[in-house]
This record gives structure tokens, C-alpha cells and sequence, in this order.
């Protein structure tokens, strides 16, 4: 098994849907679209799935409406993004190095880095 072939999240695919629309293509170049897709799964909660005709049988049409609206909304968040870039100007241009990442292993949790179940001791 190849979790990269056999599973997938199903909101990649209506983000793409999203940005292959033709105000998005005529707008942005690749590299842009590429952050904008970034960008708005960052702000969605993943649907990973096997396949799709699985899924979409058995996913109420309510709940894709819902699921698309979603996509759409996080694709415009990120469009604000895009537009209102500050790399765009930078007259600096020197990379920042760290020569040695430090963890503090004592620091909470993000809330998006929290197994959804916990183990019980």
C-alpha cells in the first residue's frame, strides 16, 4: 500500500475543481496556484478517502454542497492572501539559515497537531 495512491483527501479535489475555474487560471500564474491551493487546505479539515465513487454514493448531496461552499470560501481567504503579497517588493533578498533547530519538547500542542483520539492510560 502507497498512502500517497490508495488514499487521498477528497477537499483536494474540490479545490482543484475550484481553481480550474477560469477566473482563477487567467489570474494567477502555476506558482500562485500552487500557494493558493496550499493555502486554502490549510484552513479545511481533511476527507481522506479510498474512492471517490465510494464516497460520493454513499455522501448525502447536502453535505457535498456544503463541503464545496467550503472550498470555495477557503480558496477566497487565500485569494487575499496571493493579492496582497509582501514577498512581492522585498528588497532584501538574503535567506534566513538556522544552523540549529531547537524543539521544546515541554511547549502544548496546536490544536491541529493533537491525535483526534487519545490513549488511555
Amino acid at each position: 500500500m502507497q498512502i500517497s495512491v490508495d488514499v487521498h483527501n477528497y477537499m483536494e479535489t474540490l479545490v482543484g475543481q475550484v481553481l480550474a475555474q477560469p477566473e482563477y487560471i487567467e489570474n494567477f500564474d502555476h506558482e500562485q496556484l500552487a500557494d493558493l491551493a496550499c493555502l486554502a487546505l490549510s484552513q479545511l479539515r481533511p476527507v481522506y478517502i479510498r474512492h471517490d465513487i465510494d464516497f460520493l454514493s454513499a455522501l448525502p448531496e447536502k453535505r457535498l454542497v456544503t463541503l464545496k461552499r467550503y472550498a470555495a470560501i477557503a480558496v477566497e481567504a487565500a485569494e487575499t492572501m496571493i493579492v496582497d503579497d509582501r514577498r512581492k517588493n522585498r528588497k532584501d533578498e538574503v535567506p534566513v539559515v538556522f544552523s540549529k533547530q531547537v524543539f521544546d519538547d515541554d511547549i502544548e500542542l496546536e490544536w491541529f497537531e493533537k491525535p483526534l483520539l487519545q490513549k488511555e492510560k
